[in-house]
């Protein structure tokens, strides 16, 4: 079974007391098992929302997601007090040395 996310065409809708209008030009296809497609109406009709409404905002959600836990860098406490600690010393001389040097991909 095949889910068509169809985003074409300028789309009115409101947030807030703001109507925003937005145009979708992107299309994505997907194939889905029935039992897949099935659950996802069965969730899209809980929040009375449409399947193209609830399943971008599902994908923008994983994608905003995967971007944040792919670019940041989580420390346990001790660790991130020693990162702080490193902050704080001096810079050694080698790496003063090697900040002056005019870099290999200039």
């Amino acid at each position: 079974m095949s889910l068509a996310i169809v985003m074409c065409g300028k789309m009115t809708y409101t947030i807030g007391m703001a109507t925003v209008t937005s145009n979708r030009t992107s299309r994505l296809d997907i194939r889905l098992t029935a039992e897949q497609r099935s659950l996802i109406e069965r969730a899209v009709s809980l929040k009375g929302s449409t399947i193209t409404q609830w399943t971008a905002q599902h994908l923008l959600d994983a994608a905003r997601r995967e971007i944040e836990e792919a670019s940041s860098l989580k420390l346990e406490n001790e660790s991130f007090d020693a990162f702080l600690r490193a902050l704080d010393e001096p810079i050694p001389a080698e790496t003063k040395e090697l900040m002056r040097r005019e870099p290999q991909w200039a």
